[in-house]
């Protein structure tokens, strides 16, 4: 039998799943510095009457703003069950829609980051059917946990979670392997 890492988040019941959340220690604080700048560059456009430093405010809480999602650290943003896998703002795939579960290795000045890249076996819209969510406009200009490299692979930074992406991609590759064939309905 597989066993599951379980985590019960504020608002969302993900009991005998498989979770991942962001990690709680560093990532929080670039946030935060964003949120100060642009707070102190709002009070000096305020007490010099300066368009520029309006404008650097502007800037600095946009960032602020885009990174917002780091600070949410118990939230669920990749979860893995018998149904199938959940990203965060993407929606649910069937296991049956999953080609692959690839771990791809990119290196970026030096530092070397870990990706999972999920293929498809059908392009996005259909895989995802009727169950792809209806994300908020306000959470749709904010950064979310995936990107996609084409109409049927879905690459997920794994070093920011508060798993080490060798335990990530292991689990979801033995959840993948050990429900693929069955339906997602099925008990």
């Amino acid at each position: 039998m597989l066993r599951a890492a379980v985590m019960t988040a504020e608002s969302d019941d993900y009991r005998n799943r498989y979770t991942v959340a962001y990690d709680r220690e560093e990532i929080q604080f670039p946030v935060w510095i964003l949120m100060i700048f642009g707070g102190v560059f709002f009070y000096a456009s305020v007490a010099k009457g300066s368009v520029t430093y309006l404008l650097m405010s502007a800037v600095f809480a946009s960032l602020a703003y885009y990174s917002y999602p780091l600070l949410e650290t118990g939230r669920v943003r990749l979860a893995a069950d018998r149904d199938g896998l959940f990203i965060e703002g993407l929606g649910h795939f069937a296991w049956r829609a999953i080609g692959a579960i690839d771990a791809v290795e990119l290196v970026v000045r030096g530092n070397v980051y870990t990706e999972a890249e999920i293929s498809l076996l059908e392009p996005l819209a259909i895989a995802l059917g009727r169950d792809a969510p209806k994300v908020p406009l306000r959470r749709r200009l904010m950064r979310k946990p995936f990107y996609l490299t084409s109409r049927s692979k879905v690459r997920v930074p794994l070093d920011i979670f508060d798993r080490t992406p060798e335990d990530i991609i292991g689990s979801l590759r033995r959840i993948w392997l050990f429900n693929r064939g069955r339906a997602a309905n099925d008990r």
